[in-house]
């Protein structure tokens, strides 16, 4: 069998996660983590790939999916108020009452809590493979999953390393991803942390692949 060789992650992915579980842990050391919401982290983290981000790139928040002309190609979002936690574009807009230029998003990213039902990250995965579909895989679909304090189980092993195989399907097996990218902070080395106890941020790439 072939593999499919994948596009390497962002080069904002590494630093801009690692920063954010260290972000998580400060805020579970100060007794704040119940209080953060998954607003609270996409905050934190916007400001992290902000920083992080090629000089190039422009980051926005909040974009409602309808203006992204790779998923309204037959303005079937005309109406939606559907919005993506943050986008990654090669090309500012004018206003954000209109519309990207076709093939200027590069990426759309979700963000979950590890409080979040798990039926809801998996409607978002597979949201997310429906919108990169939609758009051809003409821009990347990623998920980036947030953990206080605890081992996100679905994407690590009992290490805490990345889960084995990367390569999964959503439980209704409609939607593949692939998880690239684990980042964590602990307060014990992991010799002393049989659990893998820590604050996690994964990488996951729905729908990976060229088209």
């Amino acid at each position: 069998m072939v593999k499919t060789l994948l596009p390497d992650i962002p080069n904002w992915a590494s630093p801009a996660l690692q920063g954010l579980t260290y972000w998580l842990g400060s805020q579970h050391a100060l007794g704040l983590a119940a209080n953060i919401s998954e607003g609270a982290i996409a905050w934190e983290l916007s400001r992290l790939l902000f920083a992080h981000r090629d000089a190039k790139r422009i980051l926005e928040a909040e974009v409602l999916y309808r203006h992204i002309p790779e998923l309204n190609v037959r303005g079937q979002l005309e109406t939606s108020l559907d919005r993506a936690d943050l986008v990654i574009a090669n090309r500012a807009r004018p206003s954000r009452d209109e519309p990207y230029a076709l093939g200027c998003v590069e990426a759309l990213i979700e963000i979950k809590h590890s409080r979040s039902q798990k039926r809801l990250v998996w409607q978002d995965i597979d949201f997310l493979g429906a919108q990169r579909q939609a758009s051809r895989k003409r821009v990347r679909a990623f998920m980036i999953y947030a953990s206080v304090n605890q081992r996100p189980a679905d994407f690590t092993d009992g290490s805490g390393a990345a889960v084995k195989p990367r390569n999964r399907n959503s439980p209704n097996q409609q939607t593949p991803y692939r998880v690239r990218r684990v980042c964590r902070a602990t307060s014990r080395i992991p010799s002393q942390n049989s659990g893998a106890i820590g604050h996690y941020a994964v990488l996951i790439e729905v729908a990976p692949g060229a088209a």
